[in-house]
């Protein structure tokens, strides 16, 4: 799972009085998510992705996206923010020696690193993520992402734009290489997945803001796994290389005075 974070657009507001209370913005919600049951598989399963927004009154708000990392800026500019970025998710790995593919219980990766957000206009957002898997999966993975911003009216945010997975060789191996055989040229041998583009697409997302305070949510994912990730057996035999998400979901926002 990733958590969303985040609002529609960039907006400026006066910084509190010195010596006044504070105030934070608290937003809590979340997606009901249609996703493949591990990544390249071809059954679907239902999920929840929690959406956790904290920010002081005064502060700028940020666009973000059902699937970024949590993270926190630790310097911003008006176009620019960058800072320290964790991931967690639940993928099955390859378990056992059977020609069948079976997949054993999924293991829960927890990843760290940093994020670097920039908005070279207005509309358009563009994002790197640099992630080091510390459990489970202990790759290494570099999420790439833009997107354009359309606000048609004052209440409804679309966006739509590409995204993009680069791994390195243990992160691709720890997914996608098997010690299962399969059957190339009548010889059943183990298959290596190596680093590189592991994935492309793009997402699209809505924000309709109901009240001031509830807003309805949608997100469309398409992602394509490129070779060697799709010529892995647990892939080419057993799943899809084409991976869509779907999520539907809402958003309270409400004030906390200190």
């Amino acid at each position: 799972m990733v958590c969303a974070v985040g609002s529609a657009r960039a907006v400026d507001a006066p910084h509190p009085v010195e010596g006044t209370p504070s105030v934070w913005i608290v937003e809590l919600g979340g997606y009901g998510v249609f996703e493949p049951t591990y990544l390249g598989s071809r059954r679907y399963g239902g999920s929840f992705k929690p959406q956790i927004d904290i920010r002081e009154a005064g502060d700028k708000e940020w666009l973000s996206f059902p699937n970024d990392a949590f993270d926190y800026s630790l310097y911003e500019t008006n176009n620019f923010r960058a800072g320290p970025a964790a991931d967690i998710s639940l993928q099955s790995r390859l378990h056992g020696q059977d020609i069948d593919l079976h997949l054993g219980k999924a293991d829960v990766t927890l990843q760290g690193g940093a994020f670097f957000e920039y908005y070279p206009l207005d509309m358009i957002r563009t994002r790197v993520e640099l992630l080091q898997g510390i459990n489970g999966n202990l790759g290494f993975a570099t999420n790439l992402s833009a997107d354009y911003i359309w606000q048609p009216r004052e209440d409804l945010v679309l966006t739509l734009g590409p995204r993009a997975q680069i791994v390195n060789d243990r992160y691709a191996s720890d997914y996608f290489s098997t010690q299962i055989a399969f059957r190339h040229h009548n010889t059943y041998v183990p298959y290596r997945a190596e680093g590189g583009l592991l994935s492309s697409g793009g997402e699209f997302t809505s924000k309709y803001d109901l009240t001031s305070t509830f807003s309805a949510k949608f997100f469309l994912d398409y992602t394509q796994l490129m070779s060697p990730a799709a010529d892995s057996p647990r892939v080419d035999l057993k799943g899809a290389s084409d991976q869509v998400i779907v999520g539907i979901g809402g958003s309270y926002k409400f004030d906390i005075h200190q």
